[in-house]
C-alpha cells in the first residue's frame, strides 16, 4: 500500500507557520504599538529634526565645527527613530520636509525662535544648543520610561547618552567660544560671518521656559503611556 505524504506536509506547514510566528514580520509587530506609544515616537522624530535643522542652519553663520558634526549626529539618530517606525509600520511625520520644515506648528515656532535667538552671537547660538539638548534628555527619559518593548527603549537610551554628550560640547562651546576644538575652520570663531551683527545684542535664549515647557508635556507623555503594554524583556 502507497503510504501518504499528507501528514508529512501538513508537519512542514505547521514548522513553517511557527518560524513566521516567532520572527513576526513589522506589520505584525505593529500591531502591539499603542496610541501614545506611536505619538512618542512621531514627537521624537520631530525633536531630532528639530535639533538637526537648527544646527544645520546656525552652521551656516559661525565658523565652529560644533554645529555641522553635531547636526550630522542627529541626523543619525533621526534615521535610528525611522527604523523603529518603520519596523512598527507608524507614519513619519518629518518625511519629505525640508530644512526648517515642519507639519507641527508648534515645532515650526519653536524651529523659527531658535534660529532668531542663535543668530545674534556665538553666545547666544551655543545657548540654543544647550537648550535643544535639555529637551531633548527630558522627553528621552520620558520616553525611556514609557516604552514598552526593549528594542524602542534601546534606541532612546542610545540618542539620550549621545544628547548628554552634545550638552556638554554645547555647554563648554557657551562658556568659552574661543576654546575651540582642534580643527576649527579657519575665519571668525567669536560671531556670524556678517561681522555686522557682531554688535547686536544677543536676546535671551528661551532656557527656562521652553525646558518648563517641554518638562511639563513630558509629565503628560509619561500620564499618556501609563497604560502602554510593559514588555521590556520582547
Amino acid at each position: 500500500m502507497t503510504r501518504t505524504l499528507v501528514p508529512r506536509s501538513l508537519g512542514v506547514t505547521l514548522l513553517v507557520t511557527l518560524v513566521v510566528t516567532l520572527f513576526a514580520s513589522p506589520t505584525v509587530l505593529a500591531s502591539t504599538l499603542d496610541a501614545p506609544t506611536a505619538d512618542t515616537l512621531q514627537h521624537m522624530a520631530l525633536d531630532e529634526k528639530l535639533a538637526h535643522d537648527v544646527y544645520t542652519t546656525l552652521g551656516t553663520l559661525y565658523d565652529v565645527p560644533t554645529f555641522s558634526a553635531i547636526a550630522a549626529s542627529e541626523a543619525t539618530h533621526l534615521d535610528a527613530i525611522r527604523g523603529v517606525m518603520d519596523r512598527y509600520d507608524v507614519a513619519d511625520p518629518t518625511l519629505d520636509e525640508g530644512i526648517g520644515v515642519f507639519p507641527d506648528p508648534t515645532f515650526q515656532a519653536l524651529y523659527d525662535d531658535l534660529v532668531a535667538a542663535g543668530s545674534a552671537s556665538i553666545e547666544a547660538a551655543a545657548g540654543v544648543g544647550v537648550t535643544i539638548e535639555e529637551i531633548d534628555i527630558a522627553d528621552l527619559q520620558a520616553a525611556i520610561d514609557a516604552a514598552p518593548t526593549s528594542d524602542i527603549a534601546r534606541v532612546y537610551a542610545n540618542l539620550l547618552d549621545a544628547s548628554e554628550s552634545h550638552l556638554e560640547a554645547f555647554t563648554a562651546l557657551e562658556a568659552d567660544p574661543s576654546a575651540l576644538p582642534v580643527g576649527t575652520r579657519s575665519g571668525s570663531a567669536a560671531g556670524p560671518r556678517d561681522d555686522a551683527a557682531r554688535g547686536r545684542e544677543a536676546p535671551a535664549t528661551p532656557h527656562s521656559e521652553a525646558v518648563r515647557s517641554e518638562a511639563a508635556r513630558g509629565d503628560a507623555v509619561r500620564g499618556a503611556s501609563a497604560t502602554a503594554p510593559r514588555g521590556r524583556g520582547n
